[in-house]
């Protein structure tokens, strides 16, 4: 057997395992209540929710690459390596689980730069729910998965240009 093939072969069998062994480990995530764990952690509440009141932002969005990510995946929607840049949340607490289980996690989403959205929607205008009150490096986000294997050319602030909102944040409400 050549070099090239036996390579491919491990790396198969490796993606294999970790496949199967990612799905013995989640499988009991998909039990849970979500809102059960709302008053413990942020959680993912997928941009549907987020919709609700940012729309204009949700709309921008759904013109952005980022949001059919999950659909380039093809016949690799199973594989680990490619959900946890291709979904929002993969392997977090409360995050994308599988197409059938979470598909509102689908895609790269607000949460997946902006982090879990529970606080924010259930108390918006506390100061320190997200993503108002935190501080995120969002160059530390984009290189997780736009990293020189996958994205050698990526220049953050090339690219930045390309995704950051263009339509003004609203007045907080009793402020002009």
């Amino acid at each position: 057997m050549t070099k090239p093939a036996f390579t491919f072969i491990l790396l198969f069998i490796s993606m294999l395992l970790e496949t199967i062994f990612s799905c013995l480990i989640t499988y009991p995530t998909q039990l849970y209540n979500r809102q059960a764990f709302a008053e413990e952690k942020p959680y993912y509440i997928g941009n549907r929710k987020c919709r609700l009141c940012h729309f204009e932002y949700f709309k921008e969005w759904e013109k952005d690459p980022h949001a059919n990510a999950f659909n380039r995946l093809g016949k690799m929607k199973n594989n680990p390596y490619c959900l946890k840049c291709h979904t929002t949340g993969y392997r977090e607490a409360q995050g994308f689980v599988s197409e059938k289980i979470t598909p509102e996690l689908r895609g790269v989403q607000c949460e997946a730069c902006h982090g879990p959205g529970s606080s924010h929607k259930d108390n918006p205008d506390n100061k320190g729910a997200l993503p108002i009150g935190r501080k995120i490096d969002y160059q530390r986000v984009c290189i997780k998965c736009h990293d020189r294997n996958w994205t050698p050319e990526f220049n953050y602030e090339k690219y930045r240009r390309r995704i950051e909102h263009r339509i003004k944040p609203k007045p907080e409400k009793g402020h002009l």
